[in-house]
């Protein structure tokens, strides 16, 4: 439900949020600054910790807390690092360090009873009651707020003391406590025409109505409802706006007016719309910051190894000058200092051996975070393919609609830029892919060279008329037609290298070279070249050309992420091939490697099998949509329509087979990720009845399991969005085939 906690520091602190920033030297002054001084630091620091909270900058509060609290170390000052501590424990709530913040709040309290400042020992009970709110810990939050109850309401501080009363209250009507609930309500109508502030206002007008919910009177609920959603409209409240509609619609509904309930429904969809932007936007920035903080642990424990072994090597020294002082003084002193340098560097083996201890330590962690990068980019990607589901087919669906002809062009652009930006996403993931190999994994098949290398020509035919270039092939004699390797990895080599050629060379000519360079027994090593006469890469450039999101550009005269010669660079690392290049500016760049593949015959090449004909129509064949997404079934139905099935929807697995039992379904599109009942759950329910009708997996992300476990679950085939229309159709009709026949 709603919480007013992050809203409580910004009411206590909100007239520091206009202040002055201060340059970070001037929070870490020289030792013999007056302490004076550092009080008045202290107090422009507190402003930008306030300031830093409120821009999401959680790992600045943190850094700059760090710095806050050495200060009050600094003049002995407990009663700041208290004041400090609010900061940072707030911060590590957001990234969702609760250790760290349990922690900071629990020796904040003793500190602040140690000063014996009432507010301090308020504001820490405050803290703690937020923290275990937070995440769930009823009893210990409330048994914390009635503690900083007591000190708030003695000073006579009704701000503080509504806000508390809100958020106990809060807690009892989640729980459905009604007699609790009552005494809390009671002290919010107690202090409620004191409060002025709009939000604590709407607060109160929002627990009034959820208390008038659970003793079932609607009429009472209603009216609160609705003044909480005004005042949230006035001022833009969107959390209020979203959860006082939630509870006005479960209002009408339990009046009876179902009606009323609907049309509240459809306006408050618009900003249940809006907060979902906002969260998700605030999960990727929480997600972000606590990378942020974890690399900047990591960084001050490199800094802390760095300078301890600073100290060892400079008492080393200082040990050896002593030692070379003392053996030319006499030859005794020599042999003892001998002795005693031998003892020195037995233990400085032993600090070495446990430093590499820590290193390998920090390397392990570093290791892990890296992981945690490549997991977090991995789903974001994945995420972005849903709604671009939406965009692709809405627009292929547009596209033929002959009253939208005007508008071709513009539908064309639109489908255009959402299948590049899938083009980018899908590069990503295959980049992604590759930093997660933990063994170089290469296919070994046959394939013919010269036509590999034709159908990549010709599918660059677009790009070469672009920019006016000429292709050029080059495959002498001596290099066999039928090869047996990874053909796909050298056509997504082929690929990205004649492509980058294409972007970079105006009415130039593009040259592709193959030659033998070597040949023993069954297998032949092949120099490959790709060449162009384009724009050529500065020498400053070629050092990292191979990073990824690296191009040789200074203007945005040119498109692109950067990633393709980096994916060129991981394919050939699992080949165990070295990547060449020469490039000059204004003259053109050469890229050249080998590999090594295994001599094949003709027989050796698989001839795929022609594709089986349906034995009989399948028009009108009835087919059930299961997904949540609304867009994703308008897209998928308007597909199917459009080709002559008959489509029936449902939300989510539960819905399916409700419908399944009153009808007859010629095939299933089965979503994989639902709420209520998700598509392994249905799946097998369905199974348990029906174990002939094709279902097939529909998901916007790549499946954890592999086809063969999907088959044993249940599933028929899988297509994964956003997909081709005609390769859609191709594995809806290839299904029909294999179970619907005469």
């Amino acid at each position: 439900m709603r919480k007013l906690y992050f809203f409580f520091i910004l009411i206590l602190f909100s007239h520091f949020l206009t202040a002055q920033q201060e340059e970070p030297e001037y929070f870490d002054p020289p030792e013999e600054t007056a302490k004076e001084d550092i009080l008045l630091r202290l107090d422009s620091l507190k402003t930008k910790l306030v300031q830093d909270y409120y821009k999401n900058d959680f790992l600045a509060v943190l850094k700059y807390g760090d710095l806050g609290l050495k200060l009050a170390k600094r003049i002995d000052d407990l009663a700041w690092d208290v004041e400090i501590s609010k900061y940072t424990g707030s911060a590590l709530i957001r990234i969702k360090d609760t250790l760290r913040a349990e922690k900071t709040f629990t020796e904040s309290l003793k500190k602040a009873k140690i000063v014996n400042d009432s507010t301090l020992i308020a504001d820490t009970y405050n803290n703690l009651g937020n923290f275990n709110n937070e995440f769930g810990n009823d009893a210990k939050a409330i048994k914390y707020y009635r503690e900083a109850l007591k000190i708030y309401a003695a000073k006579k501080n009704i701000t503080r003391v509504f806000v508390i009363h809100f958020n106990v209250s809060d807690i009892y009507l989640d729980q459905e406590n009604i007699p609790k609930s009552k005494e809390y309500v009671a002290g919010l109508d107690k202090y409620v025409d004191s409060v002025k502030m709009p939000l604590l206002r709407a607060g109160y007008y929002f627990s009034k109505g959820r208390l008038a919910l659970l003793e079932k009177k609607w009429e009472h609920a209603i009216h609160f409802f609705e003044n909480d959603i005004t005042l949230s409209k006035q001022h833009d409240y969107t959390d209020g706006l979203v959860e006082g509609y939630e509870y006005l619609i479960k209002a009408y509904v339990g009046k009876g007016d179902y009606e009323q309930a609907y049309l509240t429904r459809e306006e408050s969809d618009v900003y249940a719309d809006k907060k979902q932007e906002i969260e998700k936007a605030m999960a990727i920035n929480e997600v972000i910051a606590r990378m942020n903080v974890n690399q900047y642990k990591q960084d001050l424990k490199a800094k802390e190894r760095e300078n301890e072994i600073n100290r060892q090597n400079a008492d080393r020294n200082k040990t050896i000058v002593h030692i070379t002082m003392a053996a030319a003084v006499v030859l005794l002193i020599f042999v003892f200092a001998m002795f005693f340098s031998f003892k020195r560097r037995k233990a400085l083996v032993k600090s070495l051996q446990e430093t590499n201890v820590q290193y390998l330590d920090a390397k392990k962690k570093a290791e892990e975070l890296s992981e945690v990068k490549t997991n977090f980019l991995s789903a974001i990607s994945h995420e972005l393919r849903t709604p671009l589901y939406g965009i692709i087919g809405i627009a292929s669906i547009l596209k033929q609609e002959k009253p939208l002809a005007k508008y071709k062009e513009d539908i064309t652009s639109l489908k255009f830029s959402a299948d590049y930006l899938l083009a980018l996403i899908n590069d990503l993931l295959f980049l992604n892919k590759l930093d997660a190999l933990k063994t170089r994994k290469l296919e070994s098949k046959p394939f013919h060279l010269r036509k590999l290398v034709t159908n990549i020509i010709n599918s660059m035919e677009f790009m070469r008329s672009k920019n006016n270039n000429v292709f050029k092939v080059e495959i002498t004699d001596d290099v066999p037609n039928y090869l047996k390797g990874d053909y796909v990895k050298l056509s997504q080599i082929l690929i990205n290298l004649i492509s980058n050629a294409c972007k970079f060379t105006d009415e130039g000519t593009i040259t592709v070279n193959i030659v033998p360079k070597e040949i023993v027994e069954d297998s032949i090593q092949l120099n490959f070249r790709i060449a162009d006469t384009g724009m050529g890469i500065s020498e400053e450039k070629q050092r990292y050309i191979f990073d990824e999101f690296t191009q040789d550009i200074k203007s945005n005269d040119f498109q692109g992420t950067g990633l393709g010669l980096a994916i060129v660079k991981r394919l050939l690392d699992l080949h165990d091939a070295p990547i060449g290049l020469k490039s000059e500016k204004n003259v053109g760049t050469e890229f050249t490697f080998a590999i090594t593949y295994e001599i094949a015959q003709k027989t050796d090449v698989e001839v795929v099998p022609k594709e089986e004909k349906i034995d009989r129509s399948i028009e009108g064949s009835h087919i059930l949509i299961v997904d949540d997404n609304k867009i994703n079934r308008l897209v998928t139905r308007k597909i199917l329509e459009n080709n002559k099935f008959t489509c029936t929807i449902a939300e989510n697995g539960k819905e399916a087979l409700e419908i399944i039992n009153d009808e007859v379904f010629d095939m299933i599109l089965m979503d994989v990720n639902m709420p209520i009942m998700n598509g392994f759950e249905a799946t097998k329910a369905i199974r348990g009845f029906n174990s002939t009708v094709p279902i097939i997996a529909l998901t916007a992300t790549n499946p954890t399991k592999s086809f063969e476990d999907l088959k044993a679950l249940g599933f028929t085939d899988i297509i994964i969005k956003p997909y081709d229309t005609l390769d859609f159709l191709e594995v809806i009709k290839k299904n029909f085939v294999s179970t619907v026949k005469i």
